[in-house]
């Protein structure tokens, strides 16, 4: 069995293309890879099965959805044992992603909410379980960093 981390320049080929749109059609693949469609079919099925591809997904604006407010919140319980606190965090819609983090704060939180209204009434909620230390996303530098696709093959003309 190949070890995770044993991509050939193919194999990248095909992540770089795919981390820039998922919804490529292997057909395209191929050919700007100089592989056949089914190579590159193969190819991706084994990606997934091996856990390099987790899947495909979509990337939402959270702005267009009512939520253009971001911001990051280091939350820490009263207690670092306190799983009940951790769960409830956790659960609130607006939490995007949370992060357990080492340091002197428990958890990293990135949340999305429709207005500062609704960041006050969610600061509100979380102090029931611990402190808060928030910082309001003013503007975003670096969303996402790709891992392949800055050696992608870019389409002939």
């Amino acid at each position: 069995m190949r070890r995770l981390h044993d991509l050939d320049a193919k194999d990248r080929e095909i992540l770089a293309l795919l981390e820039l749109d998922g919804r490529r059609a292997n057909s395209e693949i191929a050919r700007l890879t100089s592989l056949s469609a089914p190579t590159v079919a193969e190819r991706i099925a084994r990606l997934r099965d091996i856990g390099v591809i987790k899947g495909f997904t979509v990337d939402i604006d959270p702005a267009r959805v009512g939520l253009p407010i971001s911001a990051i919140i280091e939350f820490q319980p009263r207690s670092n044992d306190d799983e009940r606190a951790v769960t409830a965090i956790n659960s609130h819609p607006a939490v995007q992603c949370c992060y357990r983090v080492t340091g002197p704060t428990l958890l990293v939180l990135i949340v999305r909410v429709a207005d500062n209204a609704a960041l006050t009434r969610l600061l509100a909620e979380f102090t029931h379980y611990g402190d808060t230390k928030t910082a309001v996303i003013l503007s975003t530098e670096l969303d996402k960093r790709y891992f392949f696709a800055d050696a992608a093959i870019q389409p002939a003309p």
